[in-house]
């Protein structure tokens, strides 16, 4: 466990209340770094606060505050999809002063769910290869109710990928479990936005994405789920013809589906859920 040896953050909106622990990762949009709250921020104005309830451990992705526009519009789009228990969970922001080597900075912080489980990537690197178990098609259910979420309110998260789908613990009773959560929306945009151009990981990109005039879609966050499942089940990103006697039917199919060439031929998200490969567990 983290030992939390800095000192409380000097808040510019409260009385100090959390102190940063080590870093957790780093991204385009700022380092993420685990967080403890020490006592439940005051109201500092007109009863608002910041931060909503009390969470002892979190994670908090921080970003400098003139650097801190794409941070905003990720907390923004959390924020949106709150509803969703498939989605990380955001607890609210706060700014913050830090003296660096001798030079105040402003830092922007976002409070987000902590994922004690790590990454979706942690975990398929850590298990076996052609892992077609329960809790990986579990997983993958979980990802497509979060993705089928985003599309249903006209959104596309444009960087689905294993590293930004986080396992959280939760408990029912006296058993515990982890949850595929969908993170990192900082690429993320409304289907009809035609002006962005286009983002995310070459890897996961899909054909209509690729060249001058790429188009991205939600259904290239379908061919991003395919190139996921690929590598959740082959720990590879390349597709080769071994992959038949190596992996179920069902999971070749479903593959095939969500990476076929012509975009509007791609399932929905919701339809994927019917999948045999998904269903059969």
């Amino acid at each position: 466990m983290d030992k939390y040896e800095g000192d409380l953050e000097e808040s510019l909106h409260s009385s100090p209340y959390w102190i940063r622990g080590s870093m957790l990762g780093k991204g385009g949009f700022g380092s993420v770094y685990l967080a403890r709250m020490v006592k439940e921020p005051l109201p500092f104005y007109d009863g608002a606060t910041l931060v909503r309830g009390f969470h002892p451990i979190m994670a908090v992705k921080t970003s400098r505050l003139e650097k801190s526009e794409e941070l905003e519009n990720e907390k923004k789009f959390i924020e949106y999809f709150d509803d969703c228990p498939y989605i990380i969970k955001c607890y609210g922001h706060d700014t913050t002063l830090k003296s660096i080597n001798g030079k105040e900075e402003v830092h922007y912080n976002v409070f987000l769910e902590y994922a004690i489980g790590g990454t979706l990537f942690d975990f398929i690197l850590a298990s076996p290869l052609y892992n077609e178990s329960k809790q990986v098609k579990q997983f993958l259910q979980q990802i497509l109710r979060g993705v089928d979420y985003i599309h249903e309110k006209g959104f596309v998260h444009c960087d689905l990928k294993p590293q930004n789908v986080l396992l959280v613990k939760e408990i029912r009773e006296e058993y515990y479990f982890f949850v595929a959560k969908i993170s990192d929306f900082g690429l993320a945009k409304m289907v009809d936005n035609s002006t962005t151009r286009v983002r995310g990981t070459k890897a996961y990109l899909a054909p209509e994405c690729r060249g001058e005039d790429g188009v991205q879609g939600q259904y290239s966050d379908i061919w991003a789920i395919g190139v996921m499942v690929l590598f959740m089940l082959t720990k590879n990103l390349n597709w080769n013809n071994n992959l038949y006697y190596n992996i179920s039917n069902e999971a070749i199919d479903f593959i095939l589906k969500c990476t076929n060439l012509n975009p509007s031929k791609r399932p929905s998200a919701r339809m994927l859920l019917n999948h045999p490969f998904i269903t059969n567990m």
